[in-house]
């Protein structure tokens, strides 16, 4: 596939890798029949796959939320910094064969060897994280954090991809902070 690098807003750089176009039309495929298959497995932890409207879903969670907490409770929102390229392929391939075997073996043919992407006349070996370009990649990032969101304890948790969106008792708040801390993307 191609690599494209897109200036971030805070001066970093996006990596986004575009890949071939049958490459590509299979996994829209995918996505679509798996959208519909993991949508109820996720939901309402995590809004940002599978779920129509989540992200207004999580919005006005977090609101009500907001609206009726006790004085002594807390929000948290957390997002995971460059989280896309960090997740382990191996946990993510691992939650594929445990929640959707079906896509299994396309998911290990893309991911479970490093790949090859172009950005110039330079070759950039892709062997960690899911390709940002990847119409499976919202999909795949979801499932392999769902465990760690299912571990959490707060009186709410919303996570939309890489945001999660935490509140309760400023102590399972901050439990939970460092649950995610500890368990991370690896």
């Amino acid at each position: 596939g191609k690599l494209f690098a897109l200036k971030k807003k805070s001066g970093g750089i996006r990596p986004i890798a575009v890949g071939y176009t049958w490459r590509r039309l299979a996994a829209k495929c995918a996505n679509a029949y798996a959208v519909s298959m993991l949508g109820p497995y996720l939901c309402p932890r995590q809004l940002g796959a599978g779920i129509q409207g989540g992200c207004e879903a999580a919005v006005h969670a977090t609101r009500r939320f907001i609206e009726s907490m006790p004085p002594d409770h807390v929000v948290a929102k957390l997002d995971f910094s460059n989280a896309f390229n960090c997740l382990c392929r191996s946990r993510m391939l691992g939650e594929v064969a445990s929640r959707i075997p079906e896509l299994y073996k396309f998911c290990h043919l893309s991911y479970s060897s490093p790949s090859t992407l172009k950005f110039g006349e330079w070759c950039v070996e892709s062997q960690v994280g899911i390709q940002q370009g990847d119409p499976l990649g919202p999909l795949l990032f979801c499932l392999s954090i769902h465990p760690l969101l299912m571990s959490l304890s707060s009186d709410l948790i919303v996570g939309f991809l890489d945001d999660i969106t935490l509140g309760g008792s400023q102590d399972s708040v901050s439990d939970d902070v460092r649950a995610i801390m500890a368990g991370g993307l690896d």
